[in-house]
């Protein structure tokens, strides 16, 4: 009796042992199928905020663009180009890439940029879109003569004075020729060799009388050729300080 007892014993543990196997295989199982499940059905990885994405690098090279669209070419200097006040203000290049194109740079600079090259010379210029919103063109930053090497940069010059000196001198012209900008603007009066100088817009106010009138009284001081700007008829140019016409004197500076 006891060896019958002692095997059903045995039995029912190894029965117990199977059953605790079987449901561990299950947990198991079911663990396994959550885990397939949630990696299924899991949401993608947010991208990260705009303000930590890195920002493309900028060009870089040879006849590349940067920020400031920053041009470099050759050409042969084929003219130089003056503003309404007849003072020469940009060179124009023949180049084998973008034709012939035109280059400003501010008039007090004229003296040094026909001093890298003159009319025939071959020049590498480096150039930007001009600042000016208004204006379509391109603004010089610096020239090479590309046979004796001078160069120029023109932030390494300096602006001219606004008055150029203070010694005044007084005049009084009859029948001048009266200069205009494209818009109509009035911007100097010229007698013989001499020109007078107005600044931009200073004397609106006053221009149909300036338009009406024949003699004129000026008050003026003499722009030396120093200052770097080169006028383009070679006239002796004062800056005017004051208009008298009919007796009645106008401050335009």
């Amino acid at each position: 009796m006891a060896t019958q007892e002692n095997g059903s014993h045995n039995c029912s543990n190894d029965q117990e042992r199977a059953a605790k196997q079987t449901r561990t295989l299950i947990a198991v199982i079911i663990l396994l199928l959550l885990v397939i499940i949630w990696l299924w059905v899991k949401p993608p990885v947010p991208p990260l905020p705009a303000w930590r994405t890195p920002a493309p690098p900028p060009p870089q090279g040879p006849g590349m663009d940067g920020p400031q669209k920053q041009r470099t070419d050759s050409g042969v200097i084929t003219a130089y180009r003056y503003n309404p006040h007849l003072d020469i203000n940009a060179i124009q290049l023949k180049t084998k890439h973008a034709g012939t194109i035109s280059i400003d740079f501010r008039p007090h600079t004229a003296k040094a940029v026909m001093s890298i090259g003159g009319l025939g010379q071959d020049v590498t210029v480096d150039y930007i879109l001009h600042p000016n919103d208004e204006v379509v063109g391109y603004q010089l930053i610096s020239i090479k003569n590309n046979r004796t090497g001078d160069s120029k940069v023109m932030e390494d010059l300096p602006p001219p004075p606004d008055v150029p000196s203070h010694i005044t001198r007084n005049f009084r012209i009859d029948n001048p020729l009266l200069i205009t900008d494209e818009y109509g603007g009035i911007v100097a009066l010229r007698k013989d060799s001499l020109l007078f100088h107005f600044k931009p817009g200073l004397v609106d106010n006053i221009a149909p009388l300036i338009k009406d009138s024949h003699t004129f009284g000026l008050m003026a001081v003499r722009r030396d050729d120093d200052l770097g700007f080169v006028n383009v008829r070679h006239d002796k140019v004062y800056i005017v300080v004051s208009v008298t016409i009919d007796n009645k004197t106008f401050l335009v500076r």
